[in-house]
């Protein structure tokens, strides 16, 4: 069952097509240097629920093939939910990818990374032994759920076993262990709700259509918004409906920075949004705002909620100006 939550949806149903998958690999080692990607699942919400589709190389010389079927799928997606998959398997993949000499143009989807939210916005690093993707599980109730019994290390010799035997009982082991990693994950994400989501979201950034912002940030006189563009495009300009900002959209590098004047009185760090052609009544229901104006920051303290909707605001409204 798909889990829903109208937080969650604020920030991952603007997308596109909002089509969300849950990703985890195999791998013979760490190090995308000297191992292979050997298995790839990606859960699927459809709706009738889910679907589960493995690549599975069934010979180290099928890896090539494999990973392009398994990014062939990945790529229609607008956002993959991963544990640790900034620091792993999208980095494994990366690489593997300039190896084998493959698509060196692609681009993953946005990457919501539950152990990313958990580790730095979160208490559970106080409350747990660790953050592994199974003791979470045990904490919220879902290590019976699992049916495989084996490690990721025993997947890997299970492997290598199997590329001499060709085992149908190994395949079906190997499989099995990487569809439970993918079905729990995609159980995990009420532990979203153990976290400050909203300072998460603008911490570690969040899609708004096409755009999937990397990093929001505030300096003396500017609020700083910088991410990377799915459909990349040119675009420049000193100036934005009465706003004196500064877009920078590059189709090469495949960037966005935006640096937008703020309003610094009484401690207060203020946004106008009377300088936008564009609605932002929905900000009407934080005490933050009045006028037209909104409170970004108190102090040494961010409103990280409200922060975040003025920004996915601002961005639909400069999308708009740029495709029209």
């Amino acid at each position: 069952m798909r889990y829903q939550s109208r937080i969650l949806n604020f920030y991952m149903g603007n997308v596109k097509n909002n089509k969300i998958g849950v990703l985890d690999i195999e791998t013979t080692g760490l190090s995308p240097h000297n191992s292979h990607f050997i298995l790839g699942g990606l859960l699927l919400y459809t709706n009738k629920g889910v679907t589960v589709k493995q690549y599975f190389a069934e010979s180290l010389a099928e890896e090539k093939q494999t990973l392009l079927a398994f990014l062939e799928d990945i790529k229609h997606l607008d956002v993959i939910i991963t544990y640790n998959g900034k620091h792993f398997d999208l980095k494994y993949l990366r690489t593997r990818m300039s190896q084998l000499g493959i698509l060196e143009d692609y681009q993953f989807p946005f990457n919501l990374d539950l152990y990313l939210v958990l580790n730095g916005h979160s208490s559970l690093r106080k409350l747990l032994p660790n953050l592994k993707q199974k003791t979470v599980e045990n904490f919220m109730g879902l290590w019976a759920s699992r049916t495989d019994e084996i490690s990721g290390a025993d997947s890997v010799d299970m492997y290598y076993q199997f590329l001499q035997t060709k085992s149908s009982e190994l395949r079906h082991l190997i499989l099995l262990h990487n569809r439970d990693d993918v079905l729990q994950l995609s159980q995990l994400l009420p532990v979203l709700e153990k976290s400050d989501i909203h300072k998460a979201f603008f911490c570690l950034g969040f899609p708004v259509e096409n755009l999937y912002i990397s990093k929001i940030s505030f300096d003396s006189k500017e609020i700083k918004i910088h991410g990377s563009q799915r459909n990349p495009l040119s675009y420049s300009a000193y100036g934005f409906d009465d706003c004196p900002c500064i877009l920078d959209f590059d189709r090469f590098s495949e960037e966005f920075y935006i640096n937008l004047p703020i309003i610094k009185r009484s401690g207060l760090v203020i946004a106008d949004t009377k300088a936008f052609e564009k609605d932002f009544s929905d900000l009407q229901k934080y005490e933050t705002f009045e006028n037209g104006f909104l409170v970004l920051k108190q102090g040494n303290l961010i409103n990280y909620m409200e922060a975040n909707h003025f920004v996915k605001i601002l961005l639909e409204r400069i999308l708009e100006v740029i495709a029209a």
